[in-house]
């Protein structure tokens, strides 16, 4: 007789798993992550079979202690999640959100399309997790969604016995410590991240107090909503954990770099390429430093660190731009994420960077910091025992994130048949003539009864677009990353009949558009995409705000040459040939296509780069600090 299989069980803090479960660090390639459970679809129909009669948590909790993650087991704990929403949120989940939550379940990634219900899904398969014992990480993309989700399923998972809170930057350590402690935890990826990385030499201490006691339970079982923007997006930022010191001497230094800096003449000391971000010294230029800095303090002697700073001084003054690569905000600078929209709180450029963008805007720079432990997305979560997530834009990069994470990626059907209609790309040759062909465009739709969603760029974008409809006495919503304190209001106006609302990338991830009567009646939402993402993904994700659950709505993209991300010079040279001739052939589809597709590569190549140069490091630290020993 073949020996019987034994369950699948999570990782649970206890005796077996130790008290801070996680995965051991891999050096290379990451394996296909286990697929313990069946096909989603069929475990989908048990657990609605299952549902018809009512299921109780302890049965739900004893089938899962006794069976594991078995197909029959999850039914039923997925059938009785099911009864809980209903009866608690008044959402009955239907089918195609059974079968996402049964793959989230699997260690898979769920391509869900947008307005299709990920929220409540992910909220299925946390609370199955939680009942068997595994503390569940529900990550998110920023606070306020992580705020937002975990205040809608709070009820619910009481409802199963279980206790949620959510964990954001701005709370204290203890508070987030407690947050933490709790069954299911709503939360951001980086402030995982950081709270690991403080752990960490916490888990050294043979008898740690409570002051001192580590801030997570372990890396047991994570679910991201919004996937690819967690895994992708964000998988080439370093997350580095710094301490401040005290430097006397920043504030004159940043100031006489900034100064040297103004000093210098284009192209005869330095260059500036728009295309690669970067800027280069000539010879001439490094002399010239050498002449001006004479003048200066004894620090300035050294010319390799007397030319790196200045060459932080220009990229602060010619690449990173006021409201579109930052903002002011209460005397600060901020950062502004260019994938989201949002500001990045918390987060700095590096090296004396950040403190020259600061003394640029005539502010005081941060305190100074030293750079400590880190790591990246890619290394925190193959750590994790348990790791899934969903999101509306996965398909393009299913090879990516199987070779990076050991996720495969499943596709869930619609609930409703998308109503959606596009129209065709159209281009045009300036920023200006652009936002006059928008502001017709809108405001004929708006005319109809329909709400315009219009995306763009970035702040700086949005504000000239808003005196350009001041301009036709046309009042517009503005939702930005400067007025994100009133994020909530401007999604709730932007379904009103009539009203065109302008919004940068943080109107796309997350954000659910409600359309009143009135407006569905005449058409639904209209999205006219401005945006030039280097991403079709996050073109998707502005375009899926329209015709979302079924609903009628139509979208069309806009880009222009002039001025923007196409501009040639901006362009790497492969690019510029090309995209030349696709725009006078009129072909602005194809045009973006083609940059998008070349801009896609670039980004691959920077995330294997990134993780390959961030494992180097880890060895080689890893082994200095033994030889120390």
């Amino acid at each position: 007789m073949a020996p019987r299989a034994r369950p699948v069980r999570l990782a649970v803090p206890g005796v077996i798993w130790g008290h801070y479960p996680q995965c051991a660090e891999t050096d290379g390639r990451l394996p296909l992550r286990r697929q313990a459970l069946g096909r989603p679809q069929r475990l989908a129909t048990l657990a609605m079979a299952l549902a018809a009669d009512p299921v109780s948590v302890a049965q739900a909790r004893a089938a899962l202690a006794s069976e594991g993650l078995g197909n029959r087991a999850v039914a039923q704990a997925l059938a009785c999640c099911a009864q809980k929403m209903a009866h608690v949120c008044g959402l009955r989940p239907h089918p195609e959100q059974l079968r996402t939550a049964a793959a989230l379940l699997g260690q898979q990634l769920v391509e869900m399309a947008t307005g299709e219900g990920k929220t409540l899904a992910a909220a299925l398969a946390a609370g199955v997790a939680a009942m068997a014992g595994a503390p569940v990480h529900l990550l998110t993309a920023n606070d306020y969604l992580a705020g937002r989700d975990a205040h809608q399923h709070q009820a619910y998972f009481a409802a199963l016995g279980l206790s949620s809170a959510v964990a954001t930057a701005s709370m204290s350590a203890h508070e987030r410590r407690q947050a933490y402690q709790a069954d299911v935890c709503y939360g951001t990826a980086r402030t995982v991240a950081f709270d690991y990385l403080r752990d960490q030499p916490l888990l050294e201490a043979t008898l740690p107090t409570d002051e001192a006691a580590p801030m997570l339970r372990g890396l047991c079982f994570a679910i991201l909503d919004e996937a690819d923007n967690i895994l992708l997006d964000e998988a080439n930022m370093p997350l580095v954990l710094a301490e401040q010191v005290d430097d006397p001497l920043l504030r004159p230094r940043l100031w006489q770099t900034l100064d040297l800096a103004r000093r210098l003449c284009d192209i005869t000391d330095y260059v500036v390429d728009p295309a690669s971000r970067t800027v280069r010294l000539t010879r001439a230029g490094s002399e010239r430093i050498e002449q001006l800095a004479a003048d200066y303090a004894p620090h300035w002697i050294n010319a390799r660190h007397r030319n790196e700073l200045v060459l932080q001084a220009l990229r602060a003054l010619h690449l990173l731009r006021r409201d579109v690569d930052y903002m002011v905000r209460e005397r600060e600078v901020v950062l502004v994420d260019a994938v989201t929209g949002r500001a990045a709180e918390g987060r700095q450029l590096p090296g004396e960077l950040h403190g020259l963008v600061a003394v640029k805007e005539s502010l005081a720079p941060p305190a100074p910091t030293r750079a400590g432990s880190g790591l990246t997305y890619p290394r925190l979560f193959a750590r994790y025992h348990h790791l899934s997530g969903l999101s509306g834009t996965l398909a393009e990069s299913r090879g990516e994130l199987r070779r990076l994470y050991g996720l495969r990626v499943h596709r869930a059907p619609r609930h409703r048949r998308s109503l959606l209609r596009t129209g065709p790309t159209r281009c045009f040759s300036d920023r200006d003539t652009l936002f006059r062909a928008a502001v017709q465009q809108a405001r004929r739709i708006a005319r109809s009864g329909r709400p315009v969603l219009i995306g763009t760029d970035c702040i700086e974008d949005s504000l000239l677009l808003q005196r350009f409809f001041a301009g036709a006495r046309q009042p517009v919503n503005l939702l930005n990353a400067a007025n994100d304190a009133d994020e909530a209001r401007g999604i709730a106006l932007a379904g009103i009949g009539g009203q065109i609302t302008i919004s940068t990338q943080i109107a796309g991830r997350g954000t659910d558009i409600v359309c009143d009567a009135a407006a569905l009646a005449h058409g639904g939402l209209h999205v006219l995409n401005l945006q030039h993402n280097r991403s079709r993904r996050i073109d998707r994700q502005m375009i899926g705000r329209a015709a979302r659950q079924g609903d009628p709505g139509s979208a069309e993209h806009w880009i222009r040459l002039g001025g923007g991300p196409l501009e040639p010079e901006r362009l790497p040279p492969g690019l510029r040939l090309p995209c030349q001739l696709l725009a006078r052939l009129g072909l602005a589809g194809a045009l973006l296509r083609y940059a998008q597709t070349i801009w896609g590569l670039e980004d691959r190549l920077q995330r294997k780069g990134r993780l390959s140069s961030d494992r180097k490091w880890s060895r080689q630290l890893h082994f200095s600090s033994m030889s120390r020993q």
